[in-house]
């Protein structure tokens, strides 16, 4: 198993609205990055939000340019851009363009987008599921753009584009045409999160062959996914490997599980569940992908039920026991990407939570999971 980091970017509306606050939070997400990088992490993720006051990054290129100059190693990932928020023919140059300049330290995630305000912003219809076409039809036009040789004309539901040869402007031939093409070939590899149990958007990456996310809901809920996006793969013709499929969790490693769970009750973890995620889950219908048994009564789900069922919480004992149960009541996944949100006020304890997950928690998870493994007598 894997490491890595997902950022949503998670600040306070109060901090970020206040003078100099969206600055204070994006360098807390770059020192986040540098610190993963410096522990080993294998990948960060950055996601992209227009009207969420708890999550104010609109543009997650330009955090992960920063930590390109600041990092050796860690593989960083928009998380992930919405077609349907961008126009396909300049997302495509700007991923081609970002590839470049990372040269394979990178990839790109995909989202239809399930925050409404966002929807409503670029006036997409989500009840009539336009923002999943759209995302499939920007898809399809960037894939054009990487893979197919030009001159073509693209006419679709939402887009029309066109690919224009380099050499198409015949006046003065080699100024103008299209020019940009991806470092890693055919393009960076690409990923699609999934929230719901038996995720549309999840079975679509299973179609297409996109790597999957699973956003930090139940085991149930996860298990269902996989299921869902192998199904979808095998209905194309491709075997999913398990290997691929990410899961992002809110993780907190202390000490002790007391210091852990007061760490997450009464810090930024605490605050984002009951003033946002709590609420605005439970509006959107949301919260029953919490539940770890059907029998849960939906008013019971509040943050102590959250930290005690749903979280990773606790020791670092107790996290991989937690760790080795959620990696066998999944089936098995290959890495988890741990959320990275503001602990800048207590930031000693939160590095040392990501230092102990990575140098700990981690090698005594893939330990266990090698010696079940290994065949009967075999030698380790």
């Amino acid at each position: 198993m894997k490491l890595g980091l997902f950022l949503m970017t998670g600040h306070r509306p109060s901090q970020s609205q206040a003078p100099g606050g969206y600055k204070k939070g994006f360098e807390w997400d770059l020192e986040m990055i540098k610190t993963a990088d410096r522990l080993g992490f294998s990948e960060a993720w950055v996601g992209e939000h227009f009207t969420n006051l708890w999550e104010p990054l609109p543009s997650p290129d330009l955090l992960i340019q920063a930590a390109l100059r600041e990092t050796k190693q860690i593989v960083l990932a928009a998380g992930a851009h919405v077609p349907g928020f961008h126009h396909p023919a300049e997302l495509a140059a700007r991923i081609s363009y970002q590839d470049q300049l990372f040269e394979g330290r990178y990839m790109v995630g995909i989202g239809s987008g399930g925050t409404p305000t966002d929807a409503q912003m670029f006036g997409i219809d989500m009840s009539t599921g336009e923002h999943r076409r759209k995302a499939a039809e920007g898809l399809e036009i960037m894939r054009k753009y990487w893979t197919e040789e030009g001159p073509w004309r693209f006419e679709g539901e939402f887009w029309t584009c066109e690919k224009v040869d380099a050499d198409a402007f015949a006046a003065v031939p080699g100024t103008l045409g299209n020019h940009l093409k991806p470092y890693q070939q055919p393009h960076p590899p690409i990923a699609v999160a999934g929230l719901s149990a038996n995720s549309a958007t999840l079975k679509w990456a299973g179609e297409e062959g996109l790597l999957p996310i699973s956003l930090g809901m139940n085991t149930r809920f996860m298990a269902g996914q996989w299921d869902t996006y192998s199904a979808a793969a095998e209905s194309r013709g491709r075997t999913a490997d398990r290997n691929n499929w990410r899961i992002a969790r809110e993780v907190v490693v202390a000490d002790t599980d007391e210091e852990a769970l007061d760490m997450a009750r009464n810090g930024y973890f605490g605050e984002f569940l009951n003033e946002f995620l709590l609420p605005i889950f439970k509006f959107l219908g949301y919260s029953e992908n919490w539940k770890h048994d059907d029998a849960v009564n939906a008013a019971d789900i509040d943050l102590e039920y959250l930290l005690r069922q749903q979280f990773l919480i606790g020791s670092v004992e107790t996290v991989t026991e937690q760790l080795l149960r959620m990696q066998e009541e999944t089936g098995g996944f290959g890495t988890l990407l741990m959320e990275g949100v503001d602990y800048e006020e207590d930031k000693d304890r939160w590095f040392r939570s990501m230092q102990l997950l990575a140098e700990e928690v981690v090698p005594a998870v893939n330990a266990e999971l090698a010696k079940k493994a290994s065949p009967v007598g075999a030698v380790a």
